[in-house]
């Protein structure tokens, strides 16, 4: 049994995350970017050749490297 129902259908939790996501200010985004792209620049660095060296055949990995 909960206390307030009439709370949960105004407002839910998405519509509040929204809505502090929304008001936050440039430095706590960039706080909160930069740490995704410093991990994510050396992740990317190591999976995209890894995928395109599975990928892509020897025969034409030799045309691009000579190229």
């Amino acid at each position: 049994m909960e206390l307030f129902p009439f709370l949960l259908r105004t407002c839910s939790h998405e519509d509040a995350m929204k809505a502090y996501l929304t008001n936050l200010p440039m430095r706590t985004w960039l706080l909160l970017v930069m740490p995704a792209v410093v991990v994510a620049y050396p992740v990317v660095r190591i999976v995209v050749p890894a995928v395109a060296h599975a990928v892509v055949p020897e025969v034409v990995r030799t045309v691009l490297s000579v190229i």
